[in-house]
């Protein structure tokens, strides 16, 4: 799942869950369902689904707006455009230019979250490469 928050600076990373994790956490709901008064222990779920669970609850004690979205979902273009900071008509011009995947259903689009995010950590990492090969011209041109 990505966790995404109206003040996050970064989501975080997609990790599909293993199937020991899912047994592992699945035993955690159980054992919650049969005793809510027990609780959930974030040591009872493996290390990063507990992350997730902490920072899930860090983000909602700072006052923040947190949506919990499956790796599988498929997105309006309007939520695909929000998730990665663009607007919604340039986030068509990248599906009419097959930059990004999708498909329609009726005569609206959408998007696959994994696409979606394949497609930011390719443009973060285009990106950082750009400022790296700026940063090495400056220094080679003495400009810093």
């Amino acid at each position: 799942m990505l966790l995404s928050g109206d003040a996050m600076t970064q989501p975080i990373a997609i990790q599909i869950p293993s199937a020991q994790d899912r047994a592992q956490v699945q035993t955690a709901l159980a054992h919650l369902d049969q005793d809510a008064a027990a609780g959930l222990r974030l040591q009872d779920l493996p290390e990063e689904i507990g992350s997730l669970v902490h920072r899930l609850l860090s983000e909602v004690a700072q006052g923040h707006a947190v949506q919990l979205i499956p790796v599988q979902a498929e997105l309006r273009t309007q939520e695909a455009a929000d998730l990665l900071g663009v607007s919604r008509p340039h986030l068509v011009k990248l599906l009419d230019e097959g930059r990004l995947a999708s498909w329609k259903v009726g005569t609206h689009r959408r998007v696959k979250l994994q696409d979606l995010m394949a497609y930011r950590d390719q443009r973060d990492l285009e990106r950082q490469r750009a400022l790296q090969d700026l940063s090495d011209l400056d220094q080679e041109l003495g400009l810093l």
